[in-house]
């Protein structure tokens, strides 16, 4: 019993100890915090020093803004400041959250202290939406849908370097919700932007902070063309107006399908592939703004067509449905043409003279005589008629005048065979 009880007195005052400490340790908060809008852009804040400081206890202070009315939002900017004020750039269209809190320089174990903070609303009115801003060659074009019931609308832009808020004026290039913002140094500086109008009467102001323009390429849509090589297909990316950057900013994304398989990959401005004659390829291309420069880049590229879909074993069902089919149609062909035409490719064989058809007639015995012993395979002639009487008869018609031949002369005689 007497052990719990102590363990008991250990955690009471291991606990006591422990709160002192805290709140020995902690530096108090920054007092009186206030704001002022010196213009649109700039917001001027102001706080006193904490009370309760010990005399050789130095301090600094933290300032987080963050872009929106959530005190937790991780989209802030912090700034260490010494002095008891400071200035900030921002926009009013999400709201704000600022935030002061004590730092130590040398306080001794002492450490930082809560926040004091002040939360600013947005504007009651949104006069635009979906802005969007793109850079190139020194220009950077803005665009927006316009709010409703929104009067006399003004788009302006302003640079810290200058001071100075400077109105877009929209050329016969642009439409509606559209302006086109020329300055040669853009590229190197911060910019803001600031619309205003009237909105039932009430004039209202909306500003945006935007985009560091090299965080915010925009480039011309590239042109595809597609090569065969040997066994290789060559994507070949066409560009415009790469000319204003290193050629080491620039990368190049291609996205193909290959026999409607979608592949996605990066390379240069020749990318090579295995050519697949059974394979159809689409293609396209987007040239991006590498990460070492910035950011941004192009919209896709129309896109290129080359080969088609074919069954890789097309030509083996083919063969085995083709060929059957020929040799059929062949012989077909074959058959009737043969029989249209059988006299003249099997022409009628002569009948065979007599002694050639005695011979054949005479060596067919039958099977009497031939299982005789005594049968003997010798030729045997047919009989033919022969004439048996010879009259000899003479020529008269050979015969001279009794008158002009002097002696009797021999008669000739004719044949007549019977």
């Amino acid at each position: 019993m007497y052990r719990y009880w102590n363990l008991s007195l250990m955690i009471c005052f291991s606990v006591s100890v422990m709160f002192v400490g805290s709140e020995n340790t902690e530096l108090p908060p920054p007092k009186n915090l206030n704001f002022l809008w010196e213009t649109p852009f700039r917001l001027s804040l102001t706080w006193e020093k904490p009370e309760d400081l010990d005399s050789d206890c130095k301090v600094n202070y933290t300032v987080h803004v963050h872009k929106s009315q959530d005190c937790s939002d991780p989209n802030n900017k912090s700034h260490r400041v010494s002095h008891l004020s400071h200035k900030v750039n921002v926009s009013n269209n999400n709201g704000l959250c600022i935030s002061v809190s004590t730092n130590p320089e040398n306080c001794g174990n002492r450490g930082h202290s809560r926040p004091t903070t002040i939360i600013l609303p947005p504007p009651p009115v949104k006069l635009v939406t979906d802005l969007s801003c793109g850079y190139s060659h020194s220009r950077m074009k803005c665009t927006w849908k316009p709010g409703d019931d929104v009067q006399d609308l003004g788009f302006y832009y302003w640079v810290p370097v200058n001071e100075s808020i400077i109105k877009c004026t929209p050329d016969e290039t642009t439409r509606t919700g559209e302006c086109i913002i020329h300055n040669g140094d853009l590229k190197m500086m911060e910019i803001y932007y600031l619309f205003n109008g009237t909105r039932n009467g009430v004039p209202v102001n909306n500003t945006f902070e935007g985009e560091h323009p090299l965080h915010c390429v925009k480039l011309n849509k590239p042109r595809l063309t597609i090569h065969k090589v040997g066994q290789e297909l060559h994507f070949q990316t066409i560009e415009s107006d790469l000319k204003e950057f290193y050629n080491d900013c620039y990368s190049y994304q291609y996205t193909y399908t290959k026999c409607n398989e979608n592949v996605t990959a990066n390379g240069e401005i020749i990318y090579k592939v295995q050519f697949d004659p059974t394979c159809k390829y689409t293609a396209r291309v987007r040239i991006l703004f590498s990460k070492n420069c910035g950011s941004g880049g192009s919209d896709p590229s129309d896109e290129v067509e080359y080969g088609e879909n074919s069954d890789p074993h097309l030509p083996a069902l083919l063969a085995v449905i083709i060929i059957p089919l020929i040799v059929s149609c062949c012989l077909i062909v074959s058959l009737v043409l043969l029989k249209r035409h059988k006299d003249i490719i099997f022409p009628k064989i002569p009948q065979p003279t007599l002694l050639f058809k005695g011979m054949l007639n005479n060596n067919n015995r039958t099977s009497e005589d031939q299982r005789s012993p005594t049968a003997v395979g010798l030729y045997v002639p047919t009989e033919e008629i022969v004439e048996s009487s010879i009259i000899l008869e003479p020529d008269t018609s050979l015969l001279p005048s009794t008158n002009n031949v002097p002696h009797k002369p021999k008669l000739p005689f004719l044949i007549n065979i019977q």
